[in-house]
């Protein structure tokens, strides 16, 4: 049974009540009925879930909840100190644990092509070419 629902029944148990305890009193009857039901009315409008009554959660407090710890470099630095390992093996952990994403990828030494300075026409093919396009 929700929290709600149990508060609701509640709230019926106790203004049932009411009206019994009130009748011993010398109150005219429909005075005190009309009172109890304009509190119950109250009162289940402040039960209802209305967009006022809540607090807006802080989306850094989320994000901080929710964030993954990355924890690679204090399990490297244990695994160092406990036994000496290969740098290879240490490199390979750290090629495995890169994302697949080109923003996780380090970037590498970019090598400058060498452009040759000549063509790959010879002169004479230059006049060849001028020969028969040009027709002189």
């Amino acid at each position: 049974m929700s929290a709600a629902l149990l508060r609701r029944g509640l709230e019926l148990l106790g203004t049932a009540e009411a009206p019994q305890a009130a009748s011993s009193h010398s109150k005219p009857r429909g005075a005190s009925e009309k009172r109890a039901r304009k509190a119950r009315a109250a009162q289940t409008r402040k039960l209802r879930n209305s967009a006022k009554g809540k607090v807006p959660k802080s989306a850094l407090a989320e994000f901080q909840k929710r964030e993954c710890q990355d924890h690679l470099r204090t399990n490297l630095q244990f695994m160092t100190r406990a036994s000496p390992v290969a740098e290879a093996v240490t490199q390979k952990i750290l090629l495995q644990n890169q994302g697949r994403k080109a923003c996780d990828r380090p970037v590498g030494k970019t090598k400058t092509k060498k452009k040759s300075e000549g063509t790959v026409f010879t002169e004479e093919d230059f006049q060849k070419f001028q020969q028969e396009y040009f027709g002189s």
